[in-house]
């Protein structure tokens, strides 16, 4: 059977909805695995080889369109002990990050069953953040489709560059052998190769190459300057 076959019997099991948070399209090299917590033990559950972890999350306006641009739905994720806002912080909102849901049916969670649908979306803005949760703009990957290719996300003071790393041809050139430029990722002076962190900003570029030397900044920092 399958998972489009199996959605369409009367007796439907339950679906499940399951998410990933992946920040390697902003640099960042981290994937987080989640779903919305109901299950019966709100404990972890393991899918396709991932453990994805009990944190509340609720992503609406899904509704398919026949014609014009493709719906934008908004994710609001829990902001328990501040745990979004840190990311906030150190990472200029998540903007260009990416918001996966794979959804399949509960007897295919528990069986280990490989087949689910999966839906990809870009955080696009942060619109609400407080201490219960955090509210982001999405917009749906099929937006993108027509871009002319090579492409990617337009961020403003965001580079998506791994820090250190020109792996695939592209990406930060800054070698971070000169103890005298490490710094952190608020920019403060630091000892220690192992403390030195990029925060990703156009500031933080300048630190290394030099406020009046050619940057090499993944982002496109006028797209924030008006006029």
């Amino acid at each position: 059977m399958s998972l489009k076959l199996d959605a369409k019997k009367q007796n439907v099991a339950a679906l499940v909805d399951l998410y990933v948070l992946d920040l390697n399209s902003i640099g960042l090299g981290q994937v987080y695995y989640f779903y919305p917590g109901t299950d019966a033990n709100n404990q972890p559950v393991t899918y396709q080889g991932n453990t994805y972890t009990p944190w509340p999350i609720e992503m609406t306006g899904f509704e398919k369109r026949g014609t014009g641009s493709e719906a934008r739905p908004k994710a609001r994720i829990s902001n328990y002990l501040g745990t979004i806002t840190a990311q906030l912080l150190t990472h200029d909102d998540l903007i260009g990050a990416t918001i996966k849901r794979r959804r399949t049916l509960k007897t295919y969670l528990i069986n280990n069953t490989p087949d689910y649908v999966e839906e990809l979306y870009f955080v696009e803005q942060k619109v609400v953040e407080n201490a219960t949760y955090v509210e982001f703009d999405m917009a749906n990957a099929m937006d993108f489709v027509d871009k002319q290719l090579p492409g990617r996300i337009a961020v403003a003071n965001a580079c998506p560059w791994r820090y250190k790393s020109t792996a695939n041809g592209s990406g930060c050139s800054w070698a971070g052998t000169d103890s005298s430029k490490w710094f952190d990722s608020n920019g403060n002076s630091v000892n220690s190769a192992a403390l030195d962190n990029c925060g990703k900003r156009v500031t933080d570029c300048k630190l290394r190459f030099g406020a009046n030397n050619e940057l090499d900044f993944g982002g496109f920092p006028s797209l924030g300057r008006n006029g």
